[in-house]
């Protein structure tokens, strides 16, 4: 899953445009390539536009309920190249050490506290419906507030459960086919701006929340695909460590 094996393909994925022209324009900017994720042969381009503005892939990996063998989704982890660059001056980041970043909580929080935009693509790898999809993401969601519960305070307590509620109510009712596209992002404002399809759900505006539910694939204790937490740390150090 190394971005060095990338193969030639489109590079963004705006399902409004015509795919032709989208991949006209990444080949002309440079931006052509995709990475195909093993275990489902679903291909992430290596780089995304979100917004107008091209994300690099940093890693990439499948959602696998076990006890079912059944792979769910897959998750790509996307940043802008001028944020990977701020990215190398801060403390613990500069001489990043992988097994740092993969052993606590620290260094991946503190990337999300940081303001960049950092977005989260999501491809079913079997038709499901949006209720069982939101439904999995409210799940980890509320498991890390009862993890932090000792540290919050009811106030705090009360926002976060206002903007899942927030959350929730974005996901309309709806069958979702298998390859479709979810794009999450960690706004540099501190929002989650939510679409689908190329859609605009708008943006949960709670900090708490856009940070957490990125967390759900960065932490060391139960992220949601750990083949994506590896390989997002693989990316990271590859990024990193290029001159």
């Amino acid at each position: 899953m190394a971005l060095g094996s990338a193969t030639v393909g489109l590079a963004a994925m705006y399902f409004t445009c015509d795919q032709k022209i989208v991949y006209a324009e990444a080949a002309n900017t440079g931006y052509a390539g995709t990475v195909e994720e093993p275990e489902t042969k679903i291909s992430f381009p290596v780089y995304l536009n979100v917004h107008s503005e091209w994300k690099r892939l940093i890693g990439l990996g499948v959602r696998q309920v076990s006890f079912l063998n059944i792979n769910v989704y897959v998750v790509g982890l996307y940043m802008r190249d001028q944020d990977m660059e701020k990215l190398r001056a801060l403390e613990g980041w500069k001489n990043f050490d992988k097994s740092e970043f993969l052993g606590n909580e620290e260094l991946a929080t503190g990337l999300l506290e940081q303001p960049y935009d950092i977005t989260v693509r999501v491809v079913p790898n079997r038709a499901t419906n949006t209720q069982h999809l939101r439904d999995g993401f409210t799940r980890s969601l509320l498991t890390r507030m009862r993890e932090q519960s000792k540290d919050l305070t009811e106030e705090q307590e009360a926002e976060i459960l206002d903007g899942i509620r927030d959350f929730k109510s974005r996901f309309a009712s709806a069958n979702v086919k298998k390859d479709t596209e979810f794009i999450f992002t960690k706004t540099k404002e501190g929002g989650l701006r939510m679409e689908f399809e190329g859609k605009d759900l708008g943006t949960v505006q709670c900090k708490w929340l856009a940070i957490n539910f990125v967390m759900g694939y960065l932490n060391p204790k139960a992220p949601a695909s750990e083949l994506a937490r590896q390989d997002i740390a693989n990316g990271f150090e590859k990024l990193l460590n290029e001159e």
